[in-house]
């Protein structure tokens, strides 16, 4: 609240209205601070108008409400704050600009004097505001005379022509007259005769004046002061004076000879006469009305087929049919735009108002309104470039009377529906047109909304104050029951039938394609690559995405809609992306049937396509898997509590879970080991989401209250496990042991992948373990993850107890390990330029080498945890090639992988010249899994060495064999070694160490 210290003495009454206003006055003295501050090119209406500070819109709003009770002296005080702000004491209130271009000052003045006045127009501005609100209480609290008289003069004094004025502040200008336009707008509804005095009083001044251009002008920004005008329906006294008025601006219209006036006036009907049309009923009979239309009508139909004024005075005559099409195909757009509104409100009253006529006569006009609109084997609509809106809402009014001829006539041809797959062709703005009236009119019917209203002119007031009312579209899957209940049954199964086959067409020209992953949309900007045809169809795309769950496509089974979502969360559109991830989150809130499949699809889909080579699109495709968890965690919270509240209604009835519930299980395994997958990551800020991940599974996994299974949960025997691994190696880094020494229950797994002091190890370390030895020696200096990651895939520890959640991940590493085979191996051809040798945290090496320690500890032949039963949607194939890469990966290994085919996928990359590459492969096969070799020798997959190599790389080959010999003494349970050949190699202090 305000500094302002009010006497706490008064009446309770007047404490709060001087408490009100006073921080008002604050309020608004801030607000102009603000304006000031901004550049002046800058509108005030971006800044001032309602709906920008709701607070100050609050603090409006309450002053409106205290009117009803002292609205003369708030008036009176409003005036007074009014005349200090302005720095005038009198009561004239001249609107005098302070600047033009013509002043001969230097800049510096007239920069002055613009930032001045736009102070000025600033407090006029609020002053508007306040007054919009509080005047609305004179039907309540009737003021005196002087006081409406005084609102008037100010309002009429800012419609004169400014002659001559030019410069920085003109459109702020114009927003402060159509303000006071308001004002007065809002004064006639309740103080009608003054208001039209005070107009013909000074339209009879201007036009008794010389008639030039400035006098023209003048009278123009007069009529422009009466926009906001609207006409009284009652009482009908009111409504006969507001039309008597009309009746006198209707004779000014056929006596005035200047075009300009002419076209004001017409405008100024319009704006009148579009929301009486929209209510009018008995009223149609009132002589004031009649006469006024019959006054009107002949003249103005006779002008509108002039060029001169058929733009302005087209909108007046909406009256013949066939005069409206004429027109549609105008090669005016203006003109064709302003033919198709008219038509659009003709046919509303010609179906809604007066229910058409007879079946003949009625499906004769209107398909040859159809025939206008929709030509027959046409690709688009007329006319062009038209707000799809104004389509959409003409075959609604059609389908209000004549449901039968707008599915089959109109909606089904625009739909393409019933054409045969090799004929069937993508034709944007008539399918997008079709799906959206079937969607509005499914809806309508639904929620039995009745008649829609007659369209407005769209006007938008200057104080922000429009009133709309948002329209709330069911999102509930349409039924085939409920089709049949609002009598649709026999058009939505084509309907469906349509969609499935637009969205295909659609994935295939500008889905798939035009995916941030796709090679062609590289280093591509949106506002570049979504141009021409793409445009259309991309809309489309947005409104077929955007109807469902509404719409269920009939023919594409639900994994291929839900991998076909999941895409659409890469695409290049940023609208799309968002449409896709909203259905995909609706499906989990709203649809229980859905979740298990979404959330393993949107896994499966993370895995195939969201590759490594794109960290930004893969960490943002995390945070949409912890929001879908999210979503579905928020459903489970709103069931328990409505069963809370049930079983409170029946006296405490035994809580039983759903059977379902036990399946859910398995879904999560899926994401648990997407995320030990994502765990691999070299990047802390893309770890610290994989354990998000887990710690919403652990959370939504209690709350659904499932029972236990042999299977822990990953997060929780990681946070068991955390105090001791961090304990077998932070002696090696020198950091403080004081929060393991005293709260070992506070490293958890979050404090494994946020650490970041490296361990650094010694040739004649003999006090640590091995395996933390040799991982120390290949970390040094570098993210330690790869320390706590190889010791949480020991066999005691996560291979134990979550045997499920690793099966899975051992799926998706292979996956991810073979997309990143051609990055890491220099002899691959996509890899342009020789790798990166450095072993940096974001390197591909280091990615690669985490996920085959994951690889190797995971593998299993065993495939009974992870069989395709276990959920409905089905594992993604492990090959992993890029079309364009040229890196030869097995296309026979489907499903879920062997671990003879991880071995022959890595083995033979030993032969790679990169130390960093054959260093991981030996710290990685020297973490195999025992069950996984099946009996096999080590080396075998490598197979013989070619006679080439023998006469070629004698030293090589004496690499490659101290390598094999270092996996067998690490397999054989010695040591877990790694390698790194020449000089002198880990390889060797492994095998001196080993003896």
């Amino acid at each position: 609240m305000s500094n302002i210290t009010i006497d706490p003495d008064v009446k309770p009454g007047e404490y709060v209205i001087k408490s009100l206003f006073a921080e008002f006055a604050v309020q608004a003295e801030k607000k102009i601070e603000v304006v000031m501050a901004e550049p002046l090119e800058k509108l005030l209406s971006r800044s001032l108008q309602r709906g920008e500070d709701l607070q100050f819109d609050q603090l409006i709003s309450s002053m409106s409400s205290v009117a009803e009770h002292c609205l003369p002296s708030l008036l009176r005080t409003l005036f007074d704050w009014y005349r200090r702000q302005n720095g005038t004491e009198d009561e004239s209130y001249e609107y005098r600009p302070r600047s033009s271009t013509k002043s001969k000052g230097d800049d510096q003045q007239r920069e002055r004097d613009y930032l001045l006045e736009r102070r000025d127009l600033a407090v006029d501005f609020i002053f508007c505001l306040v007054l919009i609100e509080v005047l609305k209480q004179i039907p309540v609290h009737p003021v005196p005379d002087p006081l409406v008289h005084e609102v008037l003069n100010l309002a009429f004094k800012h419609f004169k022509h400014k002659e001559g004025y030019s410069g920085t502040n003109t459109g702020n200008v114009h927003i402060i007259a159509d303000l006071y336009a308001e004002v007065t707008g809002v004064l006639a509804q309740s103080k009608f005769q003054a208001v039209r005095k005070k107009f013909v009083t000074e339209l009879k001044e201007l036009r008794q004046k010389e008639q030039s251009p400035h006098v023209v002008q003048s009278i123009i920004s007069l009529i422009m002061g009466m926009k906001f005008f609207r006409v009284k329906m009652y009482p009908v006294e009111d409504f006969e004076a507001s039309f008597q008025f009309m009746q006198e601006c209707a004779q000014y219209f056929l006596e005035v000879k200047d075009k300009d006036i002419k076209h004001a006036l017409a405008g100024l009907f319009v704006e009148i006469l579009i929301p009486v049309a929209a209510a009018v009923k008995n009223e149609v009979n009132v002589p004031c009305l009649k006469n006024f239309v019959e006054m009107l009508y002949q003249t103005t139909f006779d002008l509108s087929s002039r060029k001169k004024h058929s733009l302005a005075l087209y909108p007046l005559i909406t009256c013949l049919l066939c005069n409206c099409l004429s027109h549609l195909k105008n090669k005016d757009p203006k003109m064709s735009r302003v033919a198709l509104e008219s038509l659009y409100r003709l046919l509303w009253v010609y179906v809604i108002r007066i229910k058409c006529e007879s079946n003949t006569v009625t499906q004769s006009r209107l398909m040859s309104i159809v025939s206008a609109l929709f030509p027959k084997g046409s690709r688009s609509v007329v006319p062009r470039d038209t707000p799809l809106n104004i389509f959409v809402k003409i075959i609604q009014f059609i389908a209000q009377e004549r449901l039968d001829f707008a599915m089959k006539e109109i909606i089904f041809d625009l739909l393409s529906v019933g054409k045969s797959p090799k004929t069937f062709t993508i034709n944007p703005e008539r399918m997008n047109i079709g799906l959206r009236v079937f969607l509005v009119i499914a809806d309508s019917l639904q929620q039995k909304d009745g008649e829609p209203p007659m369209p407005t002119t769209g006007v938008v007031l200057p104080s922000g104050n429009t009133l709309r009312v948002k329209k709330i579209f069911l999102n509930k899957t349409l039924t085939d029951e409920e089709a049949k209940v609002i009598g649709m049954s026999i058009y939505y199964p084509q309907v469906r039938k349509a969609l499935d086959s637009i969205l295909r067409h659609l994935d295939k020209e500008v889905g798939r394609p035009m995916c941030m992953t796709s090679v062609q949309m590289s280093n591509k900007e949106p506002e570049d690559m979504i141009t021409g045809e793409r445009k259309p169809k991309i809309d489309l795309f947005r409104t077929c995405i955007a109807a469902i769950p509404r719409l269920i496509p009939d023919g594409m089974s639900r994994t291929d809609l839900i991998e076909l979502l999941a895409r659409l969360t890469i695409h290049m559109d940023e609208e799309l992306r968002a449409l896709a991830f909203n259905t995909l989150q609706a499906l989990m809130l709203d649809f229980p049937d859905w979740r298990e499949d979404v959330l393993s699809g949107f896994v499966y889909f993370i895995v195939r396509e969201v590759t490594d080579i794109h960290p930004t699109l893969l960490d943002n495709a995390v945070k949409m898997l912890v929001q879908l968890i999210n979503q579905w965690k928020q459903a489970a919270q709103m069931h328990n509590k409505a069963q809370d509240s049930q079983r409170g209604v029946s006296s405490g009835a035994a809580h039983t879970l759903p059977l379902e519930r036990t399946l859910y299980s398995n879904v999560f395994h899926v994401v648990e080991g997407f995320a030990l997958v994502i765990l691999c990551s070299t990047r802390p800020a893309t770890r610290r989401l994989a354990v998000s991940v887990l710690r919403e599974i652990r959370a939504l996994f209690t709350l659904l209250e499932i029972s236990k299974s042999d299977d822990e949960l990953a997060i929780d025997v990681m946070d068991r496990q955390s105090a001791s691994i961090l304990e077998s190696f932070i002696h090696l880094t020198g950091a403080d042991q004081t929060t393991l020494l005293y709260c070992p229950s506070s490293v958890d797994l979050q404090t494994l992948a946020d650490w970041s002091s490296s361990p650094i190890s010694h040739q004649f370390d003999v006090v640590s373990p091995s395996h933390i030895w040799i991982f120390a020696h290949v970390t040094q200096g570098q993210d330690p993850w790869i320390i706590s990651l190889s010791s949480f895939m020991k066999q005691e520890n996560l291979p134990k107890h979550c045997p499920t959640a690793v099966s899975y991940a051992w799926m998706f590493a292979y996956t991810r390990l073979q997309m990143l085979s051609p990055q890491v191996d220099i002899n691959s051809p996509i890899n342009a330029k020789k790798v990166n040798t450095t072993t940096s945290s974001d390197s591909y090496i280091g990615l690669w080498r985490n996920y085959l320690i994951l690889c190797c500890s995971a593998a299993s032949s065993s495939s009974s945890s992870t069989s395709t039963g276990s959920v409905r949607c089905s594992p993604p194939e492990t090959l992993a090639s890029t079309p364009d890469s040229g890196y030869s990966i097995d296309s026979r290994i489907i499903g879920i992988p062997s671990p003879s085919s991880l071995f022959k996928h890595i083995v033979p990359m030993m032969r790679s010249e990169s130390m960093e590459i054959t260093e991981s492969l030996v710290l990685g096969l020297g973490r195999t899994n025992p069950g996984a070799a099946g009996g096999r020798r080590w080396g075998e997959p490598c197979g013989a060495p070619r006679a080439s190599e023998a006469g070629a790389s004698i030293p090589r080959l004496r690499v490659l064999w101290l390598c094999l010999r270092a996996i067998v003494v690490a397999a054989e349970g010695a040591r877990c070694a790694v390698s790194c050949p020449g000089g002198a190699s880990l390889t060797g202090l492994l095998l001196r160490r080993s003896g």
